[in-house]
């Protein structure tokens, strides 16, 4: 069982990444795009670097960890398992744009805010969501044991 303080923690990183998952809906009232995708991206990595915490799986300090998620499948309940490919998925591909969602495409110049679209960031909200609910479920449901 986690001390108080270990759980404090965790659920800090779940608040922030719903904190940037609303962030994320206001910038796509206002149509940036871009700042979507990073924000998304952010609240992802917060959503599984606290499973992995909680879980007391020290995780390196990048911004995917989907690969641990996968080297310690094991460890989750069954009913997040199933979704470990998934998460896996999506915070590799989420990080892949972490960058160019901040920068653009240096090399080309192409600024950020020309790189991505509505459907882009609708997706990366949906995306977003998906990981928070379950990594929520996972802490909240896993305390009450």
């Amino acid at each position: 069982m986690l001390s108080e303080r270990k759980l404090h923690f965790v659920r800090s990183y779940l608040v922030d990444a719903g904190r940037r998952i609303e962030l994320a809906e206001i910038c796509l009232e206002r149509r940036y795009f871009h700042l979507v995708v990073r924000l998304c991206q952010e609240a992802i990595e917060l959503c599984l670097k606290a499973v992995l915490r909680f879980l007391g799986i020290e995780y390196p300090r990048a911004h995917d960890v989907g690969y641990v998620l996968r080297q310690y499948r094991n460890l989750f309940p069954e009913w997040f398992r199933v979704h470990v490919d998934e998460l896996a998925r999506i915070s590799r591909d989420l990080a892949h744009n972490r960058g160019p969602a901040m920068y653009g495409d240096e090399e080309a110049e192409i600024p950020p805010e020309e790189l991505y679209d509505e459907v882009d960031a609708r997706e990366a909200i949906k995306r977003a969501k998906f990981v928070y609910e379950l990594c929520s479920k996972l802490v909240e449901s896993e305390c009450g044991r």
